[in-house]
């Protein structure tokens, strides 16, 4: 059960869900998994567009409902041992995430996400059992970063379809039980 997110700290969540991917031996992820065992909150950085998407995710998904007249479940949060989920938008069997970029265009195009916000797909499939998963993303510009409230245009927002294999979340799996193993262990992974 998901009692505050001041114990956000205590997990594994989505936006880290590609550490679990990284070398152990780096320095980064020593940091990191240092930060893990302390079991004390880690400071957070965020930049401008983090923070406009935190502020236009609710009205980004309206967007998305109204174009599709469609109306689902928003930040659902979920635990599977150490792996935390806290999810922007569930629709039946697919489960997606908000993006504001300047890169959504991009993306749709390409028909393809970067690998870190893949895996943070793959992480919220395994946490909330879903067989689909998708970025619903916005393209942001240099004016919708200076004045974010205003009116969206759905000519903008994009859904970039991520295929996830049942045999990545399987390696995911394991990874987060191996991590969660060495947490309760208090040792660092070899």
């Amino acid at each position: 059960m998901i009692t505050t997110t001041s114990d956000r700290h205590l997990y594994i969540g989505g936006s880290e869900a590609n550490m679990i991917y990284q070398n152990y031996n780096t320095a980064t992820f020593k940091k990191w998994w240092s930060q893990k065992l302390s079991g004390f909150p880690q400071q957070t950085f965020k930049n401008i567009n983090m923070n406009v998407g935190t502020i236009l995710e609710s009205d980004v998904i309206d967007l998305y409902e109204r174009i599709h007249n469609i109306e689902d479940e928003r930040d659902k949060q979920g635990i599977k041992g150490i792996a935390r989920a806290n999810t922007d938008y569930i629709l039946d069997v697919k489960v997606s995430d908000v993006k504001v970029t300047g890169k959504a265009f991009e993306w749709f195009l390409k028909d393809k996400v970067s690998i870190n916000y893949k895996r943070q797909l793959i992480h919220y499939m395994y946490v909330m059992d879903k067989l689909e998963a998708s970025i619903i993303a916005y393209q942001a510009d240099d004016e919708l970063l200076d004045l974010p409230f205003q009116k969206l245009d759905e000519n903008r927002l994009f859904e970039i379809y991520v295929p996830i294999k049942s045999e990545e979340i399987e390696i995911h799996r394991q990874k987060l039980e191996y991590l969660e193993f060495c947490r309760d262990m208090n040792i660092f992974p070899s």
